[in-house]
């Protein structure tokens, strides 16, 4: 393999689980530039390795210029329905879909039409509702596909390096693929920027039909600088002197493009729904770069890697409440239940280590409860079972 890729192996393991199931359209979803068509390269490299053949494979990647005259569900038709044959193995991938209109219609007809093995990518989560939903209800897999995790940017980056220097570059510098310490501070820095020029003003700007760019660079800033913060339509309208539905808008066009995310809160004896959510960014590079990297707050940019890191392992992740305490991250999966995280970056203090712990100690059940921090050594469990994890180890898959 290119010693400049890493494999995206939990990605690929989730594809193949579905691997020649036709009755489902595998729907990669992520922010522009995270991997998903190098995820596609690696997944078509495997299926050759199972023997099939290259006539069995049609790729479009449909932001390249070979694809140009390809607008709408008439042009794609027409493009693909001739390649196609109506019965036996073949597989389809169809890179960035959301830029040809009415595509969700050829891929129904696909299905319909052929025994074709259909997978499809996008930058935006918007083709997960309407657009999908009315023709391929319950017939599509939807993965949500990250910047590289922090054991997969270890192994791309790490050269036999500690791993707390490791890591201090992932915090500062994010998990994009194609972004490289290694290049320099400056090349870095660029790199960064082309980026978030790229992400914001592609599937925000002008998916949006944005006109007042200033205020939503402004918008953007203010979430990035408030990641972990619980944040209102009202405090953030505000606090960024933008009109409140204006400020509706923008975050719902964010969160579409998978910039943001939003962490509701909970109260855990009531389970009633606070009015205030947290935000997290996708990347804490692009959050760094649209800010001018402050040095001050490395514990939300902790926060905000663990809390992606709990969407990557498959739990659906909220914030909660008991009382005036708070809890970082309630973690659901339907497989193994609840577990219960607070996040510091250290707990050296006897008074830090108390205000982390007593949120825990107040929630009186069964489910496991963890304090990940930085530099905690081996893992320790407090007397009344609370667990005290390293969260570089934790990220990494060693921490037991």
């Amino acid at each position: 393999m290119d010693k400049k890729l890493v494999e995206r192996s939990g990605y690929l393991e989730k594809l193949e689980m579905f691997r020649d199931d036709t009755n489902f359209i595998k729907v990669i979803m992520g922010v522009r530039r995270c991997g998903k068509s190098t995820l596609l390269d690696q997944y078509i490299k495997r299926l050759k390795g199972l023997n099939v053949r290259e006539d069995e494979i049609l790729r479009m990647n449909l932001e390249s210029a070979e694809f140009d005259h390809i607008e709408d569900y008439h042009d794609l038709k027409e493009y693909v329905y001739p390649k196609v044959p109506k019965n036996g193995r073949f597989y389809i991938f169809l890179d960035e879909i959301q830029r040809v209109k009415g595509w969700e219609k050829i891929a129904n007809a696909l299905m319909v039409d052929t025994e074709a093995d259909i997978y499809i990518t996008g930058s935006n989560s918007q083709l997960l509702s309407t657009e999908l939903s009315t023709y391929l209800t319950g017939r599509y897999i939807s993965i949500r596909m990250l910047p590289l995790s922090f054991k997969e940017y270890h192994e791309l980056r790490g050269n036999k390096r500690d791993d707390n220097e490791v890591f201090e570059d992932y915090m500062k510098y994010g998990g994009f693929p194609a972004i490289d310490p290694a290049s320099g501070e400056t090349s870095v820095a660029s790199m960064l920027q082309d980026l978030y020029n790229s992400v914001v003003y592609q599937d925000v700007v002008s998916r949006g039909n944005i006109r007042n760019t200033g205020e939503l660079e402004r918008l953007v800033k203010y979430m990035m600088f408030n990641i972990g913060n619980p944040s209102s339509l009202r405090n953030i309208s505000e606090e960024s002197s933008i009109n409140r539905s204006t400020v509706e808008r923008y975050l719902n066009l964010l969160e579409e493009a998978c910039i943001i995310y939003k962490a509701n809160r909970f109260d855990l004896r009531s389970t009633a729904l606070n009015p205030t959510p947290k935000y997290y960014s996708v990347d804490t590079g692009l959050r760094n770069i649209s800010i001018g990297f402050p040095s001050a707050d490395k514990g939300r940019i902790l926060e905000n890697i663990v809390y992606l890191e709990l969407l990557r392992r498959g739990y659906s992740v909220t914030v909660g409440k008991w009382d005036s305490k708070e809890v970082d991250f309630v973690a659901e999966k339907p497989t193994i239940g609840r577990e219960y995280f607070q996040v510091c970056y250290n707990v050296y203090l006897e008074e830090t280590r108390d205000r982390e712990l007593t949120p825990l100690r107040l929630i009186q059940d069964n489910f496991p409860k963890t304090v990940l921090t930085m530099n905690a050594g081996r893992p320790s469990v407090t007397k009344d079972g609370i667990q005290v994890k390293d969260v570089v180890r934790w990220l990494l898959n060693e921490d037991e």
